[in-house]
């Protein structure tokens, strides 16, 4: 009876300090495990904010980007309409030469302009300078596509066809605008055509579409600020 009661009492004893030691062991690694799935959980809350901010990033930056791109182009184009130089029939030699200087002409080309008198001076003067124009329009034209074609995979729904649209009633207007200046002069016989119809239409049409995707890009910019 003895004997039994002092294994009791050092079961008892001993028993409870390994019970204790084993559910300590046990809220260890049960803590443990816990801080695994919070850091697990976090990182992965991390990586998706991390993610989302860089997809707001560059679609404020795309988005930005190819809009300063459209109005530049937009705006030179829709002004091919009306053009406006200055007279240099009247300059002497040295004035011509100056100015034509200027204005970026090359060396040959001031060469065959000052052997012109009068008219075909001005003539000559205004194709020239209509060229360099036209070429501002192309390029302005193609740096605004290639952004639209690199950037828009970050543009949120309906805002590329919006984009392309008006980039492709640039280029019409462009062409036509070329057109009118190989045209310049030339005797033209049949039935006339408007060699305005399409900056018209890019005036018009053109600018409601402006208008409206410039209101659309407006608000997604806000938002996108808003929410990143």
């Amino acid at each position: 009876g003895g004997l039994g009661a002092i294994s009791s009492g050092l079961f008892k004893a001993f028993g409870a300090k390994w019970l204790e030691a084993r559910f300590a062991e046990r809220l260890q690694n049960l803590k443990s495990e816990q801080d695994q799935t919070i850091r697990y959980v976090q990182s992965t809350i991390d990586r998706e904010i991390h993610r989302a901010k860089k997809l707001y990033d560059n679609e404020f930056t795309s988005l930005s980007d190819a809009w300063r791109k459209l109005r530049a182009a937009y705006d030179l184009s829709a002004s091919t309409i009306g053009s406006f130089y200055p007279s240099v029939q009247n300059l002497n030699e040295e004035e011509l030469e100056r100015h034509l200087a200027a204005r970026g002409m090359e060396e040959w080309r001031r060469n065959d302009c000052k052997k012109l008198k009068g008219q075909p001076l001005e003539d000559e003067y205004y194709r020239w300078s209509e060229w360099q124009r036209a070429v501002e329009c192309d390029k302005h034209w193609r740096e605004c596509r290639q952004q639209i074609d690199s950037t828009s995979i970050f543009f949120p729904s309906g805002f590329t066809e919006k984009f392309r649209a008006i980039n492709d009633m640039i280029c019409a207007s462009n062409v036509e605008y070329e057109d009118r200046i190989r045209t310049y002069k030339v005797p033209q016989y049949g039935q006339g055509i408007d060699r305005f119809e399409c900056t018209k239409k890019l005036r018009g049409d053109g600018k409601v579409k402006m208008d409206e995707l410039e209101t659309m890009v407006r608000n997604r910019l806000w938002s996108v600020a808003k929410e990143a």
